[in-house]
């Protein structure tokens, strides 16, 4: 592949804005598999665009992560192959690097480009095409921001960590399992409790939630040793730290149930934006796929995803740019 070629590639996803990309999302969502629509979009939320050019906004990216109160892992160049593991597509997260750099550059639209190498990671993995969708899109941008360098050190490298299991129907059924409980809710009442599967590759990757209970309250019965995983897992498999909407630390991305949550409120969707977690939300939808675990009271199974870090990505706007002395 000529360096031209990978050049005019990189060129065209550098000039366009996180609007953009996100426009682009809602081209080719349909497109998506079911199994990995949240999924998609969830990811643009972990790592949003935002975040990196915060970070490359000054001379200093581990002093603007000083000012913005980053914690846990929020360095996309080295969880290349790890961000992607919650997604179906990660089955096929090698071919998709391989696509992707060996492209050219955009034709037409950035949603086209997404569908036709989407077309080619099918053909090569002989699967339906969108169950590579989603994965097509992250890899795009994945090269937008770590660069073509950096993928191609690893584009032989599977996506690291467990995975989903291989067929997606199984995936999309157990979401869609209903716990014991809500198979007999009519009995129960108020004392009934809801399934909480914080990750589906694991078996014991579930806690319970008491009705109405929040997801970080909730998270805190399970039982095991959670911050050897991360160490912001304090006390349970959420990270948690204020439970009053303060840290951030608790945010998490809905795969599925984000309607068996209380509705959003007005405060919590003022946290999501100034922690920059609200990417992929819309301001009039009252059950969006990120929320913060905190404030969301649980009525009915949910899966959720757990981001690898936190912080404050609005504070840079008003104080970082004066303490790393740039204008």
């Amino acid at each position: 592949m000529a360096v031209l070629e990978k050049n005019q590639l990189l060129e065209t996803l550098a000039g366009l804005s996180q609007k953009s990309w996100l426009e682009a999302l809602d081209a080719v969502e349909a497109s998506i598999h079911e199994v990995d629509r949240e999924a998609t979009r969830i990811w643009f939320a972990f790592w949003p665009l935002e975040l990196q050019e915060a970070l490359g906004s000054g001379d200093d990216p581990k002093q603007m992560a000083k000012v913005m109160d980053l914690e846990g892992e929020w360095t996309l160049d080295e969880a290349i192959d790890a961000s992607v593991s919650f997604l179906y597509g990660a089955h096929h997260w090698p071919a998709t690097k391989k696509a992707i750099l060996a492209h050219g550059g955009p034709a037409t639209s950035l949603s086209q480009t997404i569908q036709d190498l989407a077309g080619k990671v099918a053909a090569s993995e002989k699967v339906d095409v969108s169950l590579v969708t989603g994965i097509t899109a992250v890899g795009l941008m994945m090269l937008r921001i770590v660069g073509d360098d950096a993928l191609s050190a690893v584009v032989d490298h599977p996506a690291s960590g467990d995975l989903l299991p291989k067929d997606p129907g199984r995936v999309l059924s157990n979401r869609k399992r209903e716990s014991r409980d809500g198979l007999f809710t009519f009995l129960r009442g108020v004392n009934r409790r809801w399934d909480v599967r914080w990750d589906e590759s694991r078996r014991d990757g579930v806690y319970r939630a008491i009705n109405q209970q929040d997801l970080a309250m909730a998270g805190a019965s399970a039982e095991g040793d959670y911050r050897s995983l991360d160490y912001r897992r304090i006390d349970g498999p959420v990270p948690v730290e204020c439970r009053v909407g303060s840290c951030g630390y608790c945010w998490v991305g809905l795969l599925a149930g984000k309607d068996n949550l209380t509705p959003i409120t007005p405060f919590e969707q003022e946290r999501l934006r100034y922690f920059g977690y609200d990417t992929v939300n819309g301001e009039a939808d009252s059950h969006p796929l990120v929320r913060l675990a905190c404030q969301a009271q649980c009525h009915g199974d949910v899966t959720v995803t757990i981001p690898p870090w936190n912080g404050e990505l609005k504070r840079r706007h008003d104080t970082g740019r004066d303490k790393l002395g740039t204008s």
